[in-house]
């Protein structure tokens, strides 16, 4: 059985990577990162989009059962109010809160995502999921405001019920549920604008 050379005999078999091969391997490393991070961003997105569909199908139920209680659509107290609006918001809280429409469902990871996303861009301090609902002064989506009565929710097809507040799943649109409780993606007039090619007010400047 032979033996093995002496350590400083084997020593002179062993080679180091060049140049070319060091860069090769860091090409296939980067490769394989950039690979793995749309992966996760893929999921990612897939995960924000499912919440907030599940968020509308929530709302959607609440809406469809005060209906059959009320026989009419919550009638908000100011028809000129928005949504931002911290008082309607609150009225549309306590209306839903019977139905089982609970604070925390009028939020999306997608919409949370994108503050902290501007947040950190401004040097904040992120938002962690459970301090959301103290930290902004609009939900993630908001119902539509129709005359009273059984059937005025009813007037128009693909009239949207339940709508995002927000463009947090990019720029094409925003989702919203409608009176057959399909989901689907409606254009927002500032994602109108861009496909005219019209600049936003001011010019697109702050």
């Amino acid at each position: 059985m032979k033996s093995l050379p002496p350590l400083h005999s084997r020593r002179r078999f062993q080679r180091a990577m060049t140049i070319p091969e060091l860069l090769m391997v860091i090409t296939i490393i980067a490769i394989l990162a950039v690979i793995g991070g749309q992966g996760y961003q893929r999921m990612i997105n897939k995960a924000e989009t499912v919440d907030a569909q599940m968020k509308l199908k929530g709302m959607y139920a609440g809406l469809s059962a005060y209906l059959l209680e009320k026989q009419s659509w919550p009638q908000e107290p100011d028809d000129d109010s928005e949504s931002a609006d911290p008082a309607l918001w609150e009225w549309w809280k306590n209306e839903m809160e019977p139905y089982g429409i609970h604070e925390q469902e009028w939020f999306s990871s997608a919409h949370l995502r994108r503050l902290n996303r501007e947040i950190k861009n401004a040097g904040g301090k992120a938002i962690d999921p459970s301090e959301i609902m103290d930290a902004v002064s609009f939900p993630s989506i908001f119902p539509a405001n129709f005359d009273p009565g059984h059937d005025e929710p009813y007037r128009f097809m693909n009239q949207p019920w339940v709508m995002e507040t927000g463009e947090y799943h990019g720029d094409d649109g925003v989702y919203a549920i409608s009176q057959d409780g399909s989901i689907f993606k409606t254009m927002t007039m500032s994602h109108m604008n861009r496909a005219r090619g019209t600049p936003p007010p001011g010019g697109g400047k702050k």
